[in-house]
Parts: C-alpha cells; sequence; structure tokens
C-alpha cells in the first residue's frame, strides 16, 4: 500500500515527488467517498492507496501530467474538473461554479483563477484547502509571472473561503496559514504597473 503522510486531523497526502515528476496526492476519507485531490503521475502509486472499502471521487486542480498522469491507475465513481481539464482527460464533471456537498465534513469543490494553469479548480475540506499549483506564476519570456486581472481574482476568490489553511503542492511545508498565503498574493499584487498586465514574481 501506498504509504499516507498525516497533514491535518482526518486529511492525509501522498508527498510529491522529483522523478519522476509528480504532484501531491491530497487524502480524505468520507463518510462514503474516499476523496483525492490529484492524482499524481504515477499510476501504480495512486492505485495502491488504501480505499477502506469506499468508492473514489477525484478532484482534479488542472491539466499538467504531474496531476493527472496517474488517473489510469483508479477507477473512480466521481471525478471533478475544470473544463480545459475535460479537453485533455475526455471524462468527468465540468465544475464552472462552486459545487457544496457533505461527506464527513464540509466539502467545496470551487474553480480558481489562476495564472499558472486555465481552469483550475481546488478543494476545501473542513478547515483547510488544497489549493495544487493555483497560486504559482506561470512561465513567460523566461521568467516567472503573474497576470494582474486573474491575480486580483484569486486573492478575492482566497478570501472568501471559510478554510484557515492552504496546501500547496510540490511544496515541502506543504501547509500555509491562509493569511500567510494572501499576504504573500497581495504583496506580488501591490508591484503591478499600469503599462502591463503581467507582475514578475520575483
Amino acid at each position: 500500500m501506498t504509504e499516507l503522510v498525516s497533514v491535518f486531523g482526518e486529511i492525509y497526502c501522498v508527498p510529491a515527488a522529483e522523478e519522476p515528476l509528480s504532484s501531491d496526492i491530497g487524502v480524505f476519507y468520507g463518510d462514503k467517498y474516499l476523496w483525492l485531490f490529484d492524482v499524481g503521475s504515477v499510476e501504480k502509486t495512486v492505485g495502491e492507496i488504501d480505499t477502506r472499502g469506499l468508492k473514489t471521487a477525484c478532484v482534479l486542480s488542472h491539466f499538467h501530467p504531474d496531476h493527472v498522469g496517474g488517473l489510469g491507475g483508479i477507477s473512480p465513481e466521481k471525478i471533478y474538473l475544470g473544463a480545459n481539464t475535460l479537453k485533455y482527460i475526455g471524462r468527468g464533471t465540468p465544475v464552472s461554479g462552486d459545487i457544496f456537498l457533505h461527506d464527513g465534513e464540509d466539502i467545496l469543490i470551487f474553480p480558481l483563477p489562476s495564472t499558472h494553469a486555465k481552469g483550475s479548480l481546488g478543494l476545501q475540506i473542513g478547515r483547510c484547502a488544497f489549493l495544487g499549483d493555483g497560486i504559482y506564476p506561470a512561465e513567460k519570456k523566461g521568467g516567472a509571472v503573474y497576470n494582474s486581472g486573474i491575480l486580483k481574482e484569486q486573492i478575492a476568490k482566497l478570501k472568501s473561503l471559510s478554510a484557515e489553511y492552504f496546501l500547496l503542492s510540490h511544496d515541502p511545508k506543504f501547509l500555509y496559514p491562509k493569511g500567510e498565503v494572501i499576504s504573500g498574493l497581495e504583496k506580488i499584487y501591490s508591484r503591478r504597473t499600469k503599462n502591463s498586465a503581467f507582475i514578475s514574481a520575483e
């Protein structure tokens, strides 16, 4: 079985890897479903997560292979994804607005405005919200940048969440207080200029 790392309460993860590149996999055991946020890139890794006899529901943050490549290793009953990710995966329920559910905890699947990947999703479970790579910049002309308009929308969305902690993929620390993440993004946004749609991430 794939070993899980305890993150917060009943939330677990399979940590990200570099070789091969694979995202963190968020894991939550609800009353009816095993909830996975992203599936990494290795089919065997995600396929050997203990389901505890539950059906599986997946929320895919975005279409990049290190987040969705492991999907062939499982047979989820439900897949939630953005419309852009649906083009790559070819199946699942596209999410265009907030979806509120309850399965042992209050669950919110939400679109997350993101410079990093169009059509990103986040998943809030109780006091924590998985953001995947959603708050990261994009590479443009050799540098890491944010789109200022999208960043403004993203900050507003993050502020609206009731979660107290944000979980960031590919980050060894993984769990961050909500205020710390928003403060960091606001500092970046404060550097915007009128003559450019982009803000350097550095």
